[in-house]
């Protein structure tokens, strides 16, 4: 279709949409808040029930209503809201009359309801499919077990266009399955009913209600993490799990999670919360999951990664501190442009390198400090980021604030170049930049100012706080030169917004430390996060391969690349004898040497194919090594903070 007909179809579609738009302020003068009934009694076949009441002011003759279905859930970062679960959906008035509904043009979410003369109010039921794939809800979604529920209210919603979610008020409560427990942020109600197992909640926004995710089952144990309440507010620990056993977590683990609290506070100074609750549902029955709330986490894990500190690696080991730390950066400081008063808004994305990026450095900063990982856990860390984003060629057409603005079609992975599209960068390279941006505070300020002076300032809160408060790029920029007087708008140019034919590793060099090749292998342990395991070639053939053979990753202009190797190429045979691991190091060893090209013998579907290889440079890798010239910042960065709050 030429350019300008898309323009006048798009825009026939707007103004289709703002002249059907009925605003909910004139259709309803809110006399109550909306009711909703959550019954998770057939969870056992997959299936929820939901009652909605919405109350509307009657009008002397027909109208219609238009009904939002939420499609920007706050942490999803895109529009992924789960419609398509849904699996029954009909509207009636209060004496059981049947209403025609309809999905308005070119937007499956919003759906227009016809409303006849002196209508009151309708009541919306919804049953809802869970344990469905989750290529777009990212976490928000209903998952269950025999023994777990994992409940995303949002997932159970229609809201009235117009409604303000921080102003709209909504009730809600939920029937569990017979013994089941219950965990959840929203206020509970005394006034339960036992028998059916039923549990009221507190009248609360409909921001509160999409941001409290409800957790039940049937073992359950609850753990206070603060002792001393008068620097911290209360955290609880809700641990569900497939049998009692698992819910008695090793006492040294609990006591990470203790110092992760504190030492939090103690970084940050403030709290936007009056209390916490981080739900944690300890199973294999479950899809491992994490999700951001603004006084909870939704954490699932497997119940071997908790049987001790040591068991506690990688993904595993990241995700609860990751998404607390959240509760400060990304719910309570929320960029401008991706705070709306509504679900369906689309979003501005952009500044994800503060609110994931500064999250990723916070929570794995928070992990040393808190004695999850080691000074060489971390520097280890470190080495893989620093060669991933080393290798990352995406970076010579696509900006590192591209990589947030597109982020929901950047949410799952490529199997075939994906350095060359990208990914969502903007946590492991926007970590990168927070960590630099700490390096670079400590130097100029001689140590006595840090990161932390920053996010003392940047995320100071009170505990009265309900609402998230927006922020902007100039912001962001504001705060760190009132920490150290430098270019922070140069830096973020450079780091974030430009073009870049290669990655600038000056970071190393801030930080006291060497990036150079060496012809060292990396001493990466297997289990690190991030590191990716089998014959990594990439800083000198410019190919990595598992330990079968297989390509998997390769990079454009190598030398890997030009003799004609690709993704998914098999390698079979190594000059004359069968592929094996050794046998392709030793080649490239033996053409050092010898001045001779490796021969392979590949597969590539149904061809054969022999490539030569011609490199006689020898195998070299990008390590970190100690510059004794510079002090370690590196060891102060990552020193626990003593003391009380500040």
């Amino acid at each position: 279709m030429p350019t300008k007909a898309i323009l006048l179809s798009c825009l026939a579609v707007t103004t289709l949409l703002t002249q059907q738009k009925s605003s909910y302020a004139e259709q309803s003068s809110l006399p109550n808040p909306l009711q909703l009934a959550i019954d998770c009694r057939d969870l056992s076949r997959r299936l929820i029930e939901a009652e909605l009441q919405i109350p509307v002011s009657p009008r002397k003759e027909s109208s219609s209503l238009a009904l939002w279905y939420p499609k920007w859930v706050p942490g999803s970062h895109g529009p992924g809201g789960p419609i398509a679960n849904i699996a029954g959906l009909q509207i009636y008035e209060s004496d059981g009359t049947r209403l025609n509904w309809k999905r308005s043009p070119g937007e499956v979410y919003r759906i227009e309801v016809e409303l006849p003369a002196d209508t009151s109010k309708i009541i919306v039921s919804m049953r809802y499919v869970a344990n469905q794939p989750t290529t777009t809800s990212f976490g928000h979604d209903c998952f269950t077990s025999p023994q777990i529920a994992v409940i995303s209210p949002s997932c159970l919603l229609l809201y009235p266009e117009g409604a303000d979610i921080d102003q709209q008020k909504i009730d809600v409560n939920l029937l569990a399955p017979h013994s089941w427990k219950l965990a959840s942020a929203l206020p509970q109600s005394p006034s339960a009913d036992t028998a059916l197992n039923k549990t009221f909640f507190g009248s609360v926004s409909l921001r509160t209600l999409a941001d409290s995710p409800i957790m039940i089952g049937t073992h359950y144990r609850s753990i206070e993490l603060v002792d001393d309440q008068t620097s911290c507010p209360p955290h609880t620990l809700h641990l569900f799990a497939d049998d009692d056993e698992s819910t008695n977590l090793d006492q040294d683990v609990i006591d990470l999670y203790a110092r992760m609290v504190k030492q939090s506070a103690l970084l940050i100074g403030s709290h936007p919360f009056d209390r916490f609750d981080i739900l944690l549902a300890v199973t294999t029955s479950l899809p491992k999951n994490g999700l951001e709330h603004a006084r909870s986490t939704l954490n699932v894990l497997p119940p071997q990664s908790l049987r001790s500190p040591s068991a506690l690696k990688g993904w595993d080991r990241l995700l609860v501190p990751h998404e607390y730390i959240h509760a400060w950066c990304g719910k309570y400081r929320r960029p401008k442009g991706m705070l709306t008063t509504d679900f369906h808004t689309p979003k501005d994305t952009e500044l994800l390198w503060v609110y994931e990026g500064l999250t990723q450095y916070l929570g794995e900063l928070i992990e040393a400090r808190a004695r999850f990982m080691s000074k060489d856990e971390f520097r280890h860390r470190l080495l893989v980021e620093l060669r991933n984003a080393t290798h990352q060629q995406g970076r010579q057409w696509r900006t590192l604030a591209d990589t947030a603005s597109a982020s929901h079609i950047l949410r799952t992975s490529s199997p075939n170049w994906g350095g060359l599209r990208r990914s969502q960068d903007y946590y492991m390279e926007g970590m990168l930049f927070w960590l630099e941006a700490d390096a670079r505070i400590r130097s100029l300020t001689n140590n006595k100012k840090s990161l932390d002076d920053f996010c003392r300032s940047f995320f100071k809160a009170s505990q009265r706080t309900k609402n998230p408060k927006a922020f902007d790029r100039q912001e962001v920029i504001k705060h760190l030169q009132r920490i150290a007087k430098d270019d922070w708008e140069g830096l973020i140019i450079r780091r974030v917004e430009s073009y870049q034919q290669q990655f600038d590793p000056e970071l190393a060099s801030l930080l006291g430390y060497h990036f150079e090749k060496t012809t060292t292998i990396p001493n990466i342990p297997p289990n690190t996060f991030r590191y990716r395991g089998g014959i990594d070639l990439l800083d000198s053939v410019g190919v990595f391969l598992s330990v079968d053979g297989k390509v998997q990753r390769i990079l454009l202009g190598s030398v890997a690349e030009k003799a004609g190797m690709a993704p998914d190429d098999q390698v079979i045979a190594v000059g004359e004898l069968k592929w094996s691991p050794d046998r392709i190091l030793n080649a490239f060893r033996n053409a050092e040497r010898d001045r001779t090209p490796v021969s392979l013998l590949l597969s590539r579907a149904e061809e054969m194919k022999t490539l030569q290889i011609h490199h006689d440079a020898g195998l070299k890798y990008w390590n970190l090594t100690r510059d004794l010239s510079k002090p370690d910042l590196l060891e102060k960065i990552l020193m626990p903070i003593s003391g009380t709050q500040k």
